[in-house]
Parts: structure tokens; sequence; C-alpha cells
């Protein structure tokens, strides 16, 4: 297997788009988030505001009803809308798909919990989005396991998920760790993106990008620091804007690693291990811009 190509500053700002100076509000992405639970109301507005600095006119969040007043309070450029309940669940999905019919992407998945602690109708939700609303759409915590409940792929919609370590290896069911250094690995990685026809970016030291047609590619920006919580939905919210503004699942997954690490690089500099999620996607505009 030929050695992983690194992603670099060069290569990312080759595969941005030059924004139409005559565009409207609107022409450069709409984004639907749907997350959030009783436990965590953060991830969907670190997701959001990452979204937003990435580059997409709108973002609009669909949150639990408990979430509803905190979500729509933390920042006046949201559109906020609440579903009924603690959790997602099959009918809020119903109620949402014709509004996201309006949208570009959409991100589901940032708050609504890991796969240990989800309840059921959380993934009957995901599925039934994914049966009638086909758009590209980004994966998130545990909303990337309804995958496994799908029985024929491809799906119809463009596909990126960005799980970590241990949320890909429930996904294949296997206890692995995947390594540039590990070419089994790497291979499964691969093939699991080709076989479902989706794109993965795994988070990691280095996070791995693989595309749906079997292009694998490496990043390595990123620190310690950002161990924080909350540095993965504003990689997935990157994804999302990206998705929006008619970038591919592969591209916007390229640019998404990079941009996501980078920011973080300079949010060390300022903050070092103080640094928190919220001062990575403040810092994304910086990196690429």
């Amino acid at each position: 297997m030929a050695p992983i190509n690194e992603l670099r500053l060069s290569h990312v700002k080759k595969l941005l788009k030059r924004r139409d100076p005559l565009s409207h509000k609107g022409d450069n992405g709409r984004v639907l988030i749907i997350g959030g639970s009783a436990d965590y109301h953060g991830a969907v507005i670190l997701a959001a505001k990452a979204c937003l600095r990435a580059g997409a006119d709108l973002v609009f969040l669909y949150v639990p009803q408990c979430n509803f007043e905190v979500t729509r309070a933390a920042c006046p450029d949201f559109i906020v809308s609440p579903f009924e309940g603690d959790n997602f669940s099959a009918k809020a999905a119903s109620e949402i798909i014709e509004f996201g019919k309006t949208c570009d992407s959409i991100l589901i998945g940032p708050g609504m919990g890991s796969i240990g602690d989800v309840e059921d109708g959380v993934i009957e939700g995901v599925l039934e989005i994914l049966k009638k609303l086909r758009i590209p759409t980004v994966l998130d915590s545990a909303a990337i396991f309804a995958l496994k409940k799908i029985k024929k792929f491809p799906l119809e919609q463009d596909i990126v998920i960005t799980p970590h370590h241990n949320e890909f290896s429930n996904l294949v069911d296997r206890d692995m760790r995947v390594s540039e250094k590990d070419t089994q690995s790497v291979i499964l990685l691969r093939s699991i993106a080709m076989d479902l026809h989706i794109n993965i970016v795994l988070k990691g030291h280095t996070d791995l990008v693989a595309s749906d047609e079997g292009d694998v590619v490496k990043s390595k920006t990123g620190n310690a620091g950002m161990t924080v919580g909350g540095t993965g939905d504003v990689l997935a919210g990157i994804c999302a804007g990206m998705l929006a503004q008619e970038y591919s699942g592969f591209n916007a997954g390229q640019i998404a690693a990079y941009m996501c690490g980078a920011a973080g690089d300079k949010a060390y500099k300022k903050y070092g291990n103080g640094l928190i999620a919220s001062d990575v996607a403040e810092k994304i505009p910086e990196v690429l811009f």
C-alpha cells in the first residue's frame, strides 16, 4: 500500500472555491443541525458556530424542548426550533423533514449521546431522516450507528461520518485502532468507506480521511489541548458547512480535518491547555479565509 499523503495548507487552499461576489443570503449554504439532549445542550451550539465560521450563510437548529431556550439565547445568528421530548425520535423527524428539504446539508448527532446511553427511538429518528431527506448529510456521535440498521447501500445522498476510534470500532464490530502505521487497519477503513459508499473522517492524534472511492489522506494539524470536550462538534460543523457550499463529501472532510486542527493550533498559541472548543470555532476564519 502506498504511503498516505498528508494534507498541507497549499492543497487545502486549492480545494476552496471562490465565492460569487453577487451571491445573496442563503446562496452559500443553508444548514440544518439536529441534536442535543437533556444531558448535552452545548454540542449543537458549538457545531453551529463552526458551521457559520466555515462560511455557511444560514444555520437552522432543531433541538429538544428542554434545550430550546438555552440554545436560542446562545447566539443571535442561530435560527432555533424545538421538538417535543428530551431526545430525538421518529416523530420529531417526521415534523422536520419538510423543512429540511429547503436546506443544502444536514448534520445529525451532536449532543445526542453515545451509543451506550442513547435510546432506540433516537436511532429510529435518524433512520427516518436518512430515508426521506436526501441531501448531503453528516452523521456524528450516536447518529453514526444508524448505519448499522441500514440493509442496502449506497444511500442516495452524500454521507460523511465523523467517528472517533471507539465509535468506529463499534460501527465495524471490531475492537481495533486504525493507525497509518498498521496497513491492515487502513485497508479496513478504506474498505468500509467504499463498501458503504460513505466518506469517513476518523478523529485521532492523526486524522484519517477516507473517501467513498478508496482515497485516504491524513491530517496532522491539532494538539493535545484539543482533548477538551466539543472539538469533535466543531469538526462536524465545518463538514456540514462545506457540504452546504457544494463541496463533495471527501473534499468537505479534508477541509474540515485540516481546518479544525489548524484552528486549534492557533487557539493553543493563545490559551495553551486552557483552550476550549469555542476558541477553536472562533479561529476558523484565520486559517484559510
